[in-house]
């Protein structure tokens, strides 16, 4: 190979209208320019490694100046002379940026997008009164109340319980979140929190057993000390239940109410412990 030492105007000046041509520098060993016909210029790095050529691209030469890329060919030099394929080296450092990104994008992941995912794949394994409720947990309310309201309460719903949490990162929900979400929570509507929690932490069970958010979730966020005990215990309601021995009567009673609609009705409430408005 005729070699001869590069400088600008030999780099400017270089071209081909025949396949592919190398200008090759005296400076340091290995380095060229390749020119192509359709007029690409770069600078190369060629070398032997266990019997076998290998070539590197360092860089357009637009790029790259002459004293850069002398410096990147005695690097890639010594790589050699060691032994290592400056190929493999840079697959392995490329590889090493994208798995950072992933594991980046996967801290970055949001609980409402994990939450989303869940609903999704629960959606056949639940009943339609139980994905309701799922759904009413993370609604952003604001909607006109039709019917229900009660005394005091604003004309528009609140957001659900779980709403807060949907822009914060899945990374960040551990012991310590789970408590200062649920402590207000608890303290305004006991029974709701004591419900939401449980859903909360059968979805933090169903994250930590997912490829995609498993790494990030902190898998024992609900399970500490100080979150159980923030928990509300939620007992059975006495005063305004009935008891077994005032079934018969409430049933004969009812059903001597005139009006068929609201007899079906007020049984099919105690038969299924549905609420008014579901």
């Amino acid at each position: 190979m005729a070699r001869i030492k590069l400088t600008a105007g030999r780099v400017r000046d270089f071209t081909t209208d025949k396949g592919q041509a190398f200008l090759w520098d005296t400076e340091a060993p290995g380095l060229a320019v390749r020119a192509t016909p359709a007029g690409a210029r770069a600078f190369i790095f060629q070398a032997k490694l266990s019997g076998k050529d290998i070539r590197v691209t360092i860089g357009d030469v637009g790029t790259w100046g002459i004293d850069a890329a002398r410096a990147e060919a005695r690097r890639l030099g010594s790589l050699i002379d060691r032994g290592i394929d400056p190929r493999e080296l840079e697959r392995e450092r490329r590889a090493s940026i994208e798995a950072e990104k992933e594991a980046q994008r996967r801290r970055d992941v949001l609980f409402g997008e994990a939450w989303t995912a869940y609903l999704e794949e629960r959606r056949s394994k639940w009943g339609t009164l139980h994905l309701k409720n799922q759904l009413n947990m993370a609604k952003p309310g604001g909607e006109p109340r039709t019917r229900g309201r009660r005394k005091g309460e604003p004309a528009v719903t609140m957001p659900g319980p779980l709403y807060p949490l949907l822009s914060r990162r899945l990374a960040e929900i551990d012991a310590k979140a789970v408590k200062a979400w649920l402590t207000p929570l608890a303290a305004r509507t006991p029974t709701q929190a004591a419900q939401t929690f449980r859903a909360l932490r059968a979805f933090l069970g169903w994250c930590a057993e997912h490829k995609e958010y498993g790494a990030v979730t902190h898998a024992d966020a609900c399970k500490s000390k100080g979150v159980k005990e923030t928990v509300p215990t939620v007992g059975t309601k006495d005063g305004d239940c009935l008891q077994r021995e005032q079934l018969r009567p409430w049933f004969e009673a009812v059903r001597r109410i005139s009006s068929p609609v609201i007899a079906a009705y007020l049984q099919t409430m105690l038969l299924t412990g549905a609420r008014r408005e579901e």
